[in-house]
């Protein structure tokens, strides 16, 4: 009858209705940058995201400290062997630092990738395009992981739960075995593909550039 036609064009004009407003709400949401509150919430990824952006403003701040980070390099490790020294345990925690600091030290000198078109590798001295070294760690992180690494060896050093009866001979040769068969594969990657692991052509490549122009670029 009439009003069931009545009741239909009126259904089917709040559907008309509906729809541009579900289309708006859904380009609402793909266009929102912020996550939508699905589910009771992650507490500890929050606390976590959290402390991401006071480390990164702390990080920022360190990068351009290029020195003064080395000098707590090096003093946290003259602090690990004096204290090693002076107690002669922990002698398997020194091992586990010196194998870290091993694989982040050939991670430091190695190429970010392998392949032969990456614009990591450097350019070769027929190409006239200069690409820098893009090492597959950076400076800055070999230089703070290297300090996270020292000062936890320190800590462990004072409880003595950790400390393991080892043979430090055993673990000596070892370790310059180990040494030498990973420079000795380094070695020979770097003459395969024909790099080293530094950027000797820089001061060739910013020489053509105008001498009040000056490039402060650090390595993280």
């Amino acid at each position: 009858g009439p009003r069931g036609q009545g009741g239909e064009c009126v259904g089917a004009m709040e559907e008309q209705v509906r729809l541009p407003q579900t289309e708006a709400i859904m380009e609402a949401i793909i266009r929102s940058s912020k996550p939508l509150p699905i589910g009771g919430g992650d507490d500890a990824g929050s606390a976590f995201a959290s402390l991401q952006m006071p480390l990164r403003r702390l990080a920022d701040r360190l990068v351009p400290l290029f020195y003064s980070r080395w000098v707590v390099f090096f003093v946290l490790l003259a602090a690990l062997v004096a204290r090693i020294a002076m107690i002669q345990r922990h002698f398997f925690t020194v091992y586990i630092v010196a194998i870290y600091i091993l694989n982040q030290a050939l991670l430091f000198v190695s190429l970010a990738t392998d392949d032969e078109d990456s614009p990591s590798r450097p350019a070769s001295d027929a190409s006239g395009e200069y690409r820098p070294f893009v090492r597959a760690l950076s400076e800055f992180r070999l230089c703070c992981r290297g300090v996270f690494a020292f000062a936890g060896a320190l800590a462990v050093s004072f409880v003595d739960d950790f400390d393991l009866d080892v043979d430090v001979q055993f673990l000596l040769c070892f370790f310059v075995v180990l040494f030498g068969y990973t420079m000795k594969q380094q070695i020979s990657h770097m003459a395969k593909h024909g790099y080293v692991p530094w950027n000797f052509s820089k001061k060739k490549a910013s020489g053509s550039r105008k001498k009040g122009k000056q490039e402060d670029m650090y390595d993280v």
